[in-house]
């Protein structure tokens, strides 16, 4: 697959005679070099029809490899799902990081045979385990009531996690802003927005702003770190939590799996049993 420029935000100013510029990926669901979204993919002899949209090259479903102009660094660009359809990821992550059968490895664990492109929920899947310094992702779910998205879209910076309800009898809107520390900084807590509406019924009887009604609180949230792991690319690594941890790797993944919905599983004896 050939590297392609990126694309760009870029803004530029003026100051004292000086010029300065500064440029992101942009997560907006695309691919860069001109490629398409396709749900019909090819496994082995087996064609798969009606999958979740992803990047195609022909008719295999790989990422795009993009380039940063400023550091020269290559990245795997991998969009999937649509917005529209409730659901949509756009990631990015560095690559250059040891090999496997099929190429270079990103900042992540698993890869290869045994790892996620047979068994995505297995403890060689990598899930969990990417260097966030090296991850750009957005992530939005959506349906008539409730809207989440999950935002990172800068290397150093932790991400900004909203949701919205918006059920007949209330609304409420929820944000963490957790953009304003880096992976090394635990003292700093996120930027929390909170208010809550009910229905004309029961206007003014439990409606909450949190940045007027609350009393006392105390925020932890953002209040974290990452260690550098032994993975490629420092992946793998440890997260340090105010008031706690959180082990990644313990997550029993296949839980998630929801098996009332028609899923491309390539390799149906990893598949997740009810």
């Amino acid at each position: 697959m050939p590297s392609v420029p990126l694309k760009l935000y870029s803004a530029s100013f003026f100051l004292l005679g000086s010029f300065a510029a500064h440029a992101e990926f942009i997560l907006d669901f695309t691919p860069d070099d001109g490629g398409m979204l396709g749900s019909d993919f090819r496994h082995g002899d087996r064609l798969n029809e009606g999958s979740t949209p992803f990047l195609m090259r022909g008719a295999l479903q790989l990422p795009e490899i993009v380039v940063d102009p400023d550091t020269g660094l290559d990245y795997f660009h991998i969009v999937m799902g649509d917005p529209a359809s409730g659901f949509a990821q756009d990631v990015y992550i560095e690559r250059g990081f040891t090999r496997f059968q099929g190429g270079e490895g990103s900042a992540v664990g698993g890869g290869g045979l045994g790892g996620n492109n047979v068994d995505p929920f297995g403890p060689t899947s990598g899930t969990g385990e990417a260097n966030p310094r090296k991850v750009l992702i957005r992530q939005i779910i959506s349906d008539d009531e409730i809207s989440m998205d999950f935002t990172k879209d800068k290397f150093d910076r932790k991400p900004v996690i909203t949701q919205m309800l918006t059920p007949s009898d209330m609304s409420s809107f929820f944000q963490l802003d957790m953009s304003n520390s880096s992976y090394d900084d635990d003292t700093t807590p996120g930027i929390l927005s909170y208010n809550m509406s009910l229905a004309d019924d029961f206007q003014d009887q439990a409606d909450f702003n949190f940045a007027t009604d609350i009393q006392d609180s105390t925020v932890t949230g953002g209040r974290f770190t990452y260690t550098d792991g032994f993975g490629p690319g420092g992946s793998d690594g440890t997260y340090t939590y105010e008031g706690g941890n959180f082990d990644q790797a313990a997550v029993t993944w296949e839980v998630y799996f929801d098996h009332s919905m028609a899923n491309q599983w390539g390799y149906a004896r990893n598949r997740p049993t009810p």
